[in-house]
């Protein structure tokens, strides 16, 4: 991968996470291991990146967290998305829609599909 995915990445984290957990509750190696499965690869991010974002969220009160028993001895801590991180997510995912367009039209890309 190019250098600069990282960066772009890092960028649109938080959106795909709340996006994630619109979909359902999910504890975090589900979430990592979905960017990883619906990108075919191209999005990994491990579970140290992720915990610092998903404790942000939480500490916004954008997600809460519970923990359900697995196994005889384990705990699993689920997130789930709370009103107000549905529409922080809804204001997100329309403000990168807008500059993603806006992007597309500096850089000479309308109606292109492989830049």
């Amino acid at each position: 991968m190019e250098k600069y995915v990282d960066d772009f990445k890092r960028g649109v984290t938080e959106l795909l996470v709340l996006h994630m957990l619109c979909e359902g509750d999910k504890y975090g190696y589900e979430i990592t291991h979905a960017f990883e499965e619906l990108s075919n690869g191209l999005y990994t991010m491990a579970e140290g990146t992720l915990y610092p974002i998903l404790y942000k969220l939480e500490d916004a009160g954008y997600i809460s967290s519970y923990s359900v028993k697995v196994g005889v001895r384990r705990m699993r801590k689920f997130y789930t998305i709370e009103k107000k991180g549905k529409e922080r997510y809804e204001a997100m995912l329309r403000d990168y829609l807008l500059i993603s367009d806006v992007i597309r039209h500096i850089l000479g890309l309308e109606g292109k599909t492989d830049g």
